[in-house]
């Protein structure tokens, strides 16, 4: 439930927003502090490599497992950060089994009595050196670690189509956060790229960020299915800020587009999708995405 001291969140209510399980006055509540309050867009980013561990490792209750489906994985990202955690758990299971199998070996080297004295002598005095070792080293990285905060690294935008930017205002660019959040091992932050789906309403449609010069844009394609598109990003008020011509669909019924980060600031936005077939132009349906 949300708490209205403040406007804080409790952890459950931050992964009912992941799963797209808040009323439509918790989700409006939520979305504005995500777009002003720093420690929680951390404990939302945070929130989601750890939902994904706990699909990975069987520990969602069966309802959550079908949201996370249906709301959760709607962005490549997302999908991205599942196969990380899936990996993780199938190399940690592994690693398990191989350091069980190496101790039952070695024990019973150690007490195999066709060796002489000297050499139990001369490995326990190794092993005792190698642990002295270890204990010191994993000292010293802790101490070393505590001081150096990792920086946070954006992804590098992928060329597709051809883009033409529409004439537009300027926009102010969004103000940068004084403090750095740490990134996790093996874990991307924000996605700067999207997949959106024509049937996905406003108030569920994903946020994105604005790091990076441009922003990658995925649409799920309905039936029928066209050859050439065109695609116009709009406000919700209808005022144009870019549009793609002549996109070419792939073999999964999807296409994408570059936009420009200085082409958007925060806000709710749409994307108008033209389907070309010779010389005729048909709807082929509107996307819609919020930027932070």
């Amino acid at each position: 439930m949300i708490e209205n001291n403040q406007q804080e969140f409790s952890d459950e209510a931050v992964r009912r927003f992941l799963l797209g399980s808040l009323s439509p006055s918790e989700q409006s509540r939520f979305e504005h502090s995500l777009f002003v309050d720093d420690a929680l867009e951390e404990r939302v980013r945070l929130a989601e490599l750890e939902l994904s561990d706990d699909y990975s490792a069987n520990r969602l209750r069966r309802a959550e497992r079908d949201l996370f489906r249906q709301r959760f994985l709607i962005t490549a990202d997302r999908e991205r950060q599942l196969k990380v955690s899936r990996a993780l758990k199938d190399n940690f299971a592994a690693s398990v089994l191989t350091d069980r199998a190496g101790f039952w070996q070695n024990a019973v080297g150690i007490f195999d009595l066709r060796r002489h004295a000297w050499k139990y002598a001369f490995a326990a005095l190794v092993l005792v050196v190698l642990l002295l070792a270890t204990a010191l080293l994993v000292r010293k990285e802790k101490s070393h670690l505590a001081g150096v905060k990792p920086p946070r690294v954006s992804p590098r935008p992928t060329a597709t189509a051809n883009p033409q930017p529409a004439h537009h205002t300027e926009n102010s660019s969004a103000p940068a956060h004084s403090d750095t959040s740490p990134s996790l091992p093996l874990h991307e932050g924000l996605t700067t790229s999207v997949m959106l789906n024509s049937t996905t309403p406003l108030e569920s449609a994903p946020t994105i960020s604005v790091n990076g010069d441009s922003v990658t844009i995925q649409l799920m394609l309905d039936d029928p299915i066209a050859e050439s598109y065109e695609a116009s990003v709009m406000t919700i008020a209808g005022e144009s800020v870019f549009s793609a011509n002549e996109l070419k669909r792939t073999e999964d019924k999807t296409l994408s587009f570059d936009l420009p980060t200085n082409a958007i600031r925060a806000g709710d936005f749409q994307v108008a999708l033209t389907r070309i077939d010779d010389e005729s132009r048909q709807s082929a349906g509107t996307y819609y995405f919020r930027v932070r």
